[in-house]
């Protein structure tokens, strides 16, 4: 049996194959077995990472919740204050026109009376000036004179 070249080639591939495959797989297995436990802890530091922000959205929900309860009292309390106000202003409105009608109706009271004490006044100078023209175009001196004297007479016990 004639071994050819070709022959001695693939017997030398094998042996340097063999050689080499031992020292060769074990960097490969070394490199692999690296790889795999860094992505290991890669992994394990994306759910590491995962976890903080799952904590943090929760964290975060919680506070938007709260911040919401508070606004809600926030508007409840302003809605109250509101219509607070709104009553005591209503009150102190209905005071204010109580106290304007009163002082209206006190002024409407002092006109009356001015008016009424005015017509009164003006009856009497009409009543006095009609007398005076009446006793005037029907007095004449000696009755005149009797008046004055009646008059004279009853001053003194008047006076005293």
């Amino acid at each position: 049996m004639e071994f050819n070249e070709s022959f001695w080639v693939a017997v030398s591939f094998f042996i340097f194959v063999a050689l080499v495959y031992k020292p060769v797989g074990n960097l490969i297995v070394k490199a692999l077995d690296e790889r795999a436990i860094r992505i290991k802890n890669e992994l394990g530091e994306a759910l590491r990472l995962k976890e903080e922000a799952q904590a943090l959205l929760a964290s975060y929900q919680r506070k938007q919740k709260e911040m919401a309860e508070e606004a809600e009292s926030i508007v409840a309390e302003a809605e109250a204050e509101a219509k607070r106000i709104a009553k005591e202003s209503e009150e102190e409105l209905d005071v204010a026109l109580n106290k304007r009608v009163e002082l209206a109706m006190q002024k409407i009271a002092a006109y009356e009376a001015a008016v009424i004490q005015q017509v009164k006044n003006d009856a009497v100078d009409i009543a006095i000036s009609t007398v005076r023209s009446i006793v005037m175009d029907n007095l004449n001196k000696e009755a005149s004179d009797e008046l004055i004297g009646k008059a004279i007479s009853g001053i003194d016990k008047k006076l005293h």
